[in-house]
This record gives C-alpha cells, sequence and structure tokens, in this order.
C-alpha cells in the first residue's frame, strides 16, 4: 500500500492530507443573492471584511449565508457581519452564525455581530448566554447602504 494518494490535478498527495483553498479577497464577487436575501461585502483596510445581509434569512438560505461569509474571511483578521436590515431571522440563521463562530475561532479570525431587532429577538431565545460576539451598533456602520460603505473603503469618509 502506498503512502501517498494522487490527486487529480496534480502530484501525489500524502495520505490524510488536505489541500484548503482560500480565495484571492481581490477577486471574489461582491453581491449575491440567495431568496430573499442579498449578501453584499467589502473590505474594509487593512485587513477587515464587512459583509451586509439585507432580506430575509431562513431555512432556504441559511446555509449560502455561512458558505458566502467563509468564502469571504480569505486572509482576514477581522470581519463583521451586519445584519442590521434583515427583515426576518429564523434558527436556521442561528445555526448558520454559530458555524461562522467555529470558522471564525478556528482561523484566528475577530468577528463582531451588529444585529438589528429581528436578529436580536431571536438571539435572546437561541443565545441566552451571549455566545456569539454581538456589538453595539457603531455610529460608522449603522443604517447605511452597501452603496455607501463602499465610500469607506475609498477612503472618502
Amino acid at each position: 500500500m502506498s503512502v501517498y494518494e494522487t490527486s487529480a490535478s496534480g502530484p501525489p498527495l500524502p495520505t490524510g492530507t488536505q489541500r484548503v483553498f482560500r480565495p484571492d479577497p481581490t477577486s471574489f464577487e461582491l453581491r449575491e443573492e440567495h431568496h430573499r436575501a442579498t449578501l453584499s461585502a467589502c473590505e474594509l483596510p487593512p485587513t477587515t471584511v464587512l459583509v451586509t445581509i439585507h432580506g430575509e434569512i431562513d431555512a432556504t438560505n441559511s446555509m449560502a449565508l455561512a458558505s458566502y461569509i467563509e468564502k469571504r474571511i480569505g486572509d482576514a483578521r477581522k470581519l463583521i457581519v451586519d445584519l442590521q436590515t434583515v427583515e426576518f431571522f429564523a434558527a436556521s440563521g442561528f445555526a448558520a452564525l454559530s458555524n461562522i463562530n467555529v470558522v471564525c475561532a478556528r482561523r484566528g479570525v475577530r468577528w463582531r455581530l451588529l444585529a438589528g431587532p429581528h436578529v436580536r429577538r431571536l438571539l435572546t431565545i437561541c443565545d441566552p448566554d451571549r455566545e456569539l460576539p454581538v456589538a453595539k451598533a457603531s455610529a460608522k456602520y449603522s443604517r447605511t447602504r452597501p452603496s455607501n460603505r463602499k465610500l469607506l473603503v475609498s477612503g472618502y469618509h
């Protein structure tokens, strides 16, 4: 038995080794639509990713939310997830946030959650011990549209 497995796209890999691909943060698609939810991301210098979600998070798109955020983290050291304008937030959304919490802990990414009233209501039930890093809304990020946030990225703040 060989100690190497063959890889379809390259040289043999040692048994038990898994390749991890991290996307280039400058090349990711910034905006996606997933069943009544719009997910968008931007970079805030030097190493912060801001992900903003509008609409509704439920069982049809909560896994897409977790996947979207995990792809956008890249080499970031900080993550801000803005759910202030979410109009509906189901328990499956909490499962997605818990997944994000685990991913960030594994990668050493500090993250904050900006929660709107619908998200806060669910978190009082699903996260009574406040394990998720919910932050108070910052004036810098609160109640702005994604188009306004791009101005922050380009330095016109």
